[in-house]
């Protein structure tokens, strides 16, 4: 299997958000638990959890009795961009595994491009990876660009509709606004600890390139910002949080938080960047957070937004980054096996 394994530098350092404004505050890791980050000072799950443990105890102590209502854990671990490396996609799955066995009640996403790694997809399309994400147990993936590289049928027979996973994109369609692709939905409402939280799909409606002119042009789209304007009245009836899976570029995400008011968090995709710390757009209560995971499978993110249940605003954010290759995790054994007994096939929509 041709597949590219890129080499990176990992990043421990914490950053905490000052919900009182929207500066952004850079801060070394301390060598006892802080009340404000649950990044690890060692590269160990078990000590992370043991000091997020410390972390909740301390909360609980702090918040007993300042409110009405206990405030409400949101905890989402995300991937994006893996880019078909399957030599790194059972630690990913691992590290997935870890986590979840730590915070049963994560919600796990994926921001797209989870395929395309050429010379091997040109010549597999999606490979296995539609059986290696349902292996994964994701609950909710949006579609990047290269969702979209074998046309919009292939989008849904050969990807979409082979998830176990919620699949959403709400600014491309069939044939009109109205018409979903098969298998797509433009949002979820998935329900998390008494929350009814909305995960919205989102992706850069410039999909073509020089080596790739055709791309999207069977797809009728609508720019996000568009989109979420069309669509958030009808998501706040039902929904208390918004969550925008986005795969379009963080220059492109924070325009778009700016004018749209009520979108919680971003998790980012398409640009590959790494935000070791999140990016803030707007004041509380109107604050939205930004993060990316970078991109060929190097970090998987945990972030935790902290509820009011009152006001359904986020009170606290976190974000943490744990770096695949380092971090001593078991592989997951079943995503090993279905990629180590696949057999490449050959292309059939050239």
């Amino acid at each position: 299997m041709n597949s590219i394994n890129p080499s990176f530098t990992s990043n421990y350092t914490s950053y905490t958000v000052n919900n009182a404004s929207s500066q952004r505050t850079e801060q070394s890791i301390p060598n006892s638990v802080s009340d404000d980050s649950f990044t690890p000072t060692s590269k160990s799950l078990d000590d992370d959890f043991a000091k997020a443990d410390q972390l909740k105890q301390a909360s609980e102590v702090r918040k007993a009795g300042n409110s009405k209502s206990e405030p409400i854990t949101l905890t989402i671990i995300s991937t994006n961009d893996m880019h078909g490396q399957y030599q790194l996609m059972p630690k990913v799955a691992g590290v997935i595994d870890a986590l979840r066995e730590r915070y049963p009640d994560a919600i796990v996403v994926d921001g797209g491009d989870s395929t395309y790694n050429p010379p091997y997809s040109e010549l597999n399309e999606f490979g296995p990876i539609t059986d290696v994400l349902n292996e994964m147990k994701y609950d909710v993936i949006t579609l990047g660009n290269h969702e979209f590289q074998y046309g919009k049928e292939s989008t849904s027979k050969d990807f979409a509709l082979k998830l176990d996973a919620d699949v959403v994109s709400a600014n491309v369609h069939d044939k009109s606004l109205k018409d979903n692709l098969d298998g797509v939905k433009p949002y979820v409402i998935k329900n998390v600890n008494g929350l009814k939280v909305a995960f919205v799909g989102l992706v850069k409606p410039k999909m073509h390139t020089k080596a790739h002119p055709n791309v999207g042009k069977d797809l009728v789209k609508e720019s996000t910002i568009e989109a979420m304007q069309r669509l958030m009245p009808e998501i706040k009836k039902e929904a208390d949080v918004v969550i925008a899976l986005t795969h379009q570029g963080l220059g492109d995400d924070e325009r778009m938080a700016s004018h749209i008011k009520d979108i919680s968090l971003v998790l980012a995709a398409h640009d590959h960047v790494n935000t070791s710390k999140p990016i803030v757009v707007g004041n509380y209560p109107s604050k939205t957070y930004i993060v990316e995971n970078g991109s060929h499978c190097k970090m998987v993110g945990l972030s935790q937004l902290t509820i009011d249940p009152e006001t359904n605003k986020v009170i606290e954010f976190k974000f943490k980054q744990y770096p695949v290759e380092t971090y001593g995790v078991k592989p997951n054994a079943n995503v090993a096996k279905i990629i180590n007994d696949y057999e490449p096939v050959t292309s059939h929509h050239k």
